[in-house]
């Protein structure tokens, strides 16, 4: 009885702060409430204390086969996740994979530190009450730092790398943690000294946790730079078009003075021409005076003025070119997407559709797009005229950095793009997923 309890309890000290701390790169993107999440943890906690406690009281053999019950364990953590996160199955088993390799380092290091004061007999959580302490403030003492780890550098890393990335990060922790498994049950054997099998398997975890982190270190710093690159880019995009945005508006101004000058004159050419009843020369007149005032300035397109920028840009061009516009958009100030990738968004795809404006040699010119958010979801469609040959050219020049653009921004919001010719249009979607820190109200 006593034995069974020391495990149970040991493995909860054990166990529990780790479901906390797994769901720190995923807060973001949970589906459901924290309440919901604190009752979860709970649940699971209390469950493998009564199995521990059970199994260990109803089978002597039990901690030699403890392995079976955690991979178990791991099973049902990872299914709760899933429905309790947004978030791809990868990156889940990695930082999962994380969290174990530094919890049973904790452990080992908790062994090592008690192994002069019990030389004759092997430390274990159910025979040796103080190794449970000692696991237990070793864990408080580092959990600070594991949380700003956790809750930056890895809660980036989550956002910005791809699930094929992960993929490929997930294969040393698995070769890692099969060795660990295997070394674990062969650890018990009363045949090997304990503190040569804890030196083994410490070092074991040691290589591995250091790999782990070079891995996700220099993935981080490609993809930041990745993502560097593409908001200069933007960037420079939006100031350029600011820049003729804003030579447009000092040439309108000028005009509107001069015409302002000038004003009083017309009025005394129009009273000449009411004075000797020339009713046809003064239309005439107010014709060629309407011809000559100050193109008006266009209406903004959506309220995030960012976007808007950009995009009255472009359609300034298809304009010029004899587009018909057909513009919705409705682009919400705040809703959770970085300007900056936004004018990635929108910027391509509108340029795109000019560009394929400016390319058509006969039939109508037109562009239509829509815009709007739908269940915490942003939906953009673009729809362009394009000529004979634009297939043709858009297959030739494949998936242009434009549009890699568009997809690696989708992405990143857990979206999705789509691009194709039907009936010489160019129909362009993309659907972006509100982040969940601005859905969810506690």
């Amino acid at each position: 009885m006593k034995e069974a309890l020391l495990l149970a309890v040991g493995r909860l000290v054990c166990t529990t702060p780790w479901y906390v701390i797994c769901c720190v790169p995923f807060y973001a993107h949970r589906r459901i409430s924290r309440s919901k999440i604190a009752a979860v943890i709970t649940g699971i906690s209390m469950l493998f204390f009564v199995c521990n406690f059970y199994l260990q009281f109803r089978y002597d053999n039990f901690k030699t086969h403890g392995s079976l019950v955690f991979c178990a364990l791991y099973i049902i953590l990872i299914g709760l996740f899933v429905w309790g996160f947004h978030v791809e199955f990868a990156k889940l088993l990695y930082v999962f994979l994380i969290v174990q390799a530094i919890s049973t380092a904790i452990n080992y290091i908790a062994a090592i530190m008690l192994k002069p004061f019990f030389k004759d007999m092997r430390i274990s959580l159910h025979t040796t009450p103080v190794y449970i302490l000692v696991i237990f403030f070793l864990t408080i003492a580092v959990y600070p730092l594991l949380w700003y780890f956790f809750s930056h550098q890895l809660r980036e890393a989550v956002e910005e790398l791809k699930d094929r990335d992960f993929r490929l990060l997930c294969i040393p922790p698995v070769l890692i943690f099969i060795i660990t498994v295997i070394f674990n049950d062969v650890g018990v054997n009363p045949a090997i000294p304990q503190s040569q099998a804890i030196a083994i398997f410490l070092l074991i975890t040691a290589s591995g946790l250091i790999t782990y982190f070079l891995h996700v270190r220099l993935a981080l710093d490609a993809v930041r730079r990745i993502r560097l690159e593409m908001e200069m880019e933007a960037i420079e995009s939006q100031i350029a078009v600011q820049e003729q945005s804003y030579a447009q508006l000092t040439q309108n101004i000028e005009s509107a003075r001069a015409a302002r000058h000038d004003l009083r004159h017309h009025l005394a050419a129009m009273s000449a021409f009411l004075e000797n009843s020339d009713m046809e020369g003064l239309l005439e007149y107010l014709a060629e005076y309407r011809r000559s005032l100050p193109v008006e300035f266009d209406q903004p397109q959506c309220a995030n003025h960012a976007v808007d920028v950009v995009v009255r840009y472009y359609l300034q061009q298809a304009k010029e070119a004899g587009a018909e516009l057909d513009i919705k958009l409705d682009v919400p100030v705040g809703a959770g997407f970085r300007d900056t990738d936004l004018v990635i968004v929108f910027g391509n795809l509108f340029e795109n559709a000019a560009q394929g404006i400016s390319r058509q040699t006969a039939g109508k010119r037109y562009i239509t797009a829509r815009c709007g958010m739908e269940q915490g979801k942003l939906i953009l469609t673009i729809d362009n005229s394009t000529g004979p040959g634009d297939a043709e050219y858009k297959s030739s020049t494949g998936l242009g950095i434009g549009q890699s653009s568009v997809k690696a921004v989708a992405q990143k919001y857990h979206g999705s793009v789509r691009f194709e010719f039907k009936e010489d249009i160019y129909k362009a979607s993309v659907l972006m997923v509100m982040p969940v820190s601005e859905k969810v109200q506690e």
